[in-house]
């Protein structure tokens, strides 16, 4: 049995979600009944139904509620269980169906305050945002996320030192470009 505390995962800094995902995929609980079925049912809101189609549509992979490690606003740590994850982009989807009601809203910053303080990717979708290009939304946060963990990369200290190389090349790891001769 693995048991880790959330501190010692931090400290060892070891990707929660990551862990989460892996711990749920290998202990099974119906994992390939929630991974991108049509099953329209399943959802637990009309939005949720929209957001599924919209990634089975693209070809982007998820997981329905998959289970993810939250150190909460509360400094407590949780299992909660994000709408979707999509495991290539290492991103949650989370769709607030009841925004609006002030309780609910109040649980709506806490649990982002807590995904921020986590340090866990979230892309947010309230029921107005329907009415507007929500695919493109969607697409336009995994964009940005994707280039901010590029240009986190990019900021390393050794990409910073061999940035200037005179071949162009980042790396002495790379393959010659064959040349082209057109006679």
């Amino acid at each position: 049995m693995l048991i880790l505390s959330f501190k010692s995962m931090e400290r060892k800094n070891l990707n929660i979600s990551v862990l989460f995902f892996w711990i749920y995929t290998f202990m099974g609980n119906g994992l390939e009944g929630r991974i991108n079925q049509g099953d329209r049912s399943r959802y637990k809101s009309e939005g949720e139904r929209k957001i599924a189609d919209f990634l089975g549509c693209n070809k982007i992979r998820y997981l329905y509620e998959a289970p993810v490690l939250i150190n909460s606003y509360d400094s407590k740590a949780r299992i909660w269980y994000p709408d979707f994850y999509l495991p290539e982009f290492k991103t949650y989807i989370e769709y607030y169906g009841l925004a609006g009601d002030p309780d609910y809203d109040m649980g709506i910053r806490k649990k982002e305050l807590s995904y921020q303080k986590s340090g866990v990717d979230v892309i947010s979708l309230y029921p107005r945002m329907f009415r507007k290009d929500w695919r493109g939304y969607i697409m336009q946060e995994l964009e940005n996320k994707i280039l901010g963990r590029y240009h986190d990369l990019m900021a390393k200290p050794y990409w910073l030192k061999n940035n200037h190389k005179a071949n162009g090349h980042r790396s002495g790891y790379h393959r010659r470009r064959p040349t082209i001769r057109l006679y």
